[in-house]
């Protein structure tokens, strides 16, 4: 808790979000299922799709999930996050409009546990990222992320990884998996 701020001032902040959350998916996202704590901040939106959120989980404001998605544990992320299709319209019908087409199968992206998702990203269908990987700010994923690294970019690619050593990696990951 921050120095300049009082006991109650964050209990009070603590409980609006519990109620926030619980009203939002609850009544207007009851299709979402959730197991733990969950803090979604304002105008955060769910499509009406199969969605699961683990434990420990925060939206920031303005995130939209419009596609199939499984997030595990310890999840963050900051505003603007978007997961999207990339197969939201078939375009290649001969004598046929773009609106009159077909939506294709955008499966379903996996976020893994001890996940940092920066504010602004996009990520695409089908992507899965691994635990304890980080994903910069502005960042269009549309592969793949392995567990620990660190991705950014438009189209996003691995930057480094997370921890210096392999041992690090690897007993971090041993952590994750023991609690």
């Amino acid at each position: 808790m921050p120095a300049n701020r009082s006991k109650w001032g964050f209990a009070l902040r603590y409980y609006f979000n519990v109620f926030r959350t619980l009203f939002i998916i609850k009544f207007k996202y009851p299709w979402v299922k959730y197991d733990g704590f969950v803090r979604i901040m304002k105008n955060t939106s769910f499509a009406n799709m199969p969605i699961s959120i683990g434990n420990n989980v925060q939206f920031g404001e303005y995130c939209n999930v419009a596609n199939k998605v499984v997030f595990k544990d310890n999840i963050l992320m900051a505003g603007r996050v978007c997961f999207i299709g990339k197969n939201d319209h078939v375009f290649n019908t001969p004598e046929a409009y773009i609106w009159d087409g077909k939506r294709g199968d955008d499966g379903v992206c996996l976020v893994n546990s001890d996940v940092w998702i920066g504010h602004g990203c996009i990520i695409v269908g089908g992507v899965t990222i691994g635990t304890g990987s980080i994903i910069a700010a502005g960042s269009v994923l549309t592969k793949d992320v392995p567990p620990c690294e660190i991705w950014g970019g438009v189209p996003a690619k691995k930057i480094r990884e997370r921890f210096v050593s392999e041992i690090e990696k690897n007993k971090h990951l041993s952590f994750l998996n023991n609690t």
